[in-house]
């Protein structure tokens, strides 16, 4: 599910750079491997929102607040509300069921995004915390016009995880070790990070209407990819939207 957000925080990126004074509101839908042994591959429909009302907008699922922005940059505090790396214990391979559920956690942070700055690319980073830990993320990204209707964004980004954070996800305590057969020893997960890309495509049908898809691939570090629960270290996710704007 994670991944699936991420994906589609991605459409929203295209029609955000194209559409930053206008309202859109849309429906996505993402389909992604898990990182998670034995989870299942699944997809998830997600509304696709981005609207801005004076300094207050909603791009995707988060609610933010333009704290100041000038010719350079744009500063703002945001809540996430469905962060992590959620999973029912239930839905994991036999010998690793019985681990307790991860959940997710709402998150808030702060966020820095430039205005195109170079070629124009446009930088991003970002803090956010919650209850399980933090996450950083450094990210760029360019929309390139291939014709009048259609814009390609590709994206690149790190993202650093904190160890209370990580080990939430992705630990085993000694009592899930007892629990699961197929777990040997229980594992205390370190602060890790993860990178990735993803490719966005931006169809525009006329003044109202846009076609968005995506392809996306992330890959974590050792301190996630060693957990006995985890499946492996890089994960792949597609998806598609549409959005219609006022």
């Amino acid at each position: 599910m994670k991944k699936i957000i991420l994906g589609l925080v991605a459409l929203s990126m295209a029609t955000t750079t194209l559409a930053e004074n206008r309202y859109g509101v849309g429906l996505g839908i993402g389909v992604s491997d898990s990182v998670y042994k034995g989870a299942d591959d699944e997809s998830y429909p997600m509304p696709l929102l981005d609207i801005n009302y004076g300094d207050l907008y909603i791009k995707g699922i988060t609610l933010g607040y333009k704290l100041y922005q000038n010719d350079l940059m744009v500063t703002s505090i945001f809540v996430n509300p469905l962060a992590g790396f959620a999973v029912d214990g239930a839905d994991l391979a036999k010998g690793y069921d019985n681990i307790d559920d991860r959940k997710f956690q709402t998150m808030a942070g702060v966020r820095v995004d430039s205005h195109p700055i170079f070629y124009g690319v446009r930088l991003g980073a970002l803090a956010q915390f919650g209850k399980h830990g933090a996450e950083a993320k450094l990210g760029a990204f360019r929309p390139y016009s291939v014709t009048d209707r259609l814009i390609l964004v590709p994206a690149v980004h790190v993202k650093g995880y904190t160890q209370d954070y990580t080990d939430y996800y992705f630990g085993v305590t000694a009592e899930e070790r007892d629990k699961n057969r197929n777990i040997k020893e229980e594992y205390t997960a370190d602060a890790g990070y993860s990178v990735g890309a993803t490719l966005t495509a931006d169809y525009k049908l006329n003044d109202r209407m846009a076609l968005m898809m995506f392809v996306g691939v992330e890959k974590f570090s050792d301190e996630i990819a060693d957990s006995p629960i985890v499946e492996d270290n890089t994960l792949f996710l597609v998806g598609a939207g549409a959005k219609y704007f006022f």
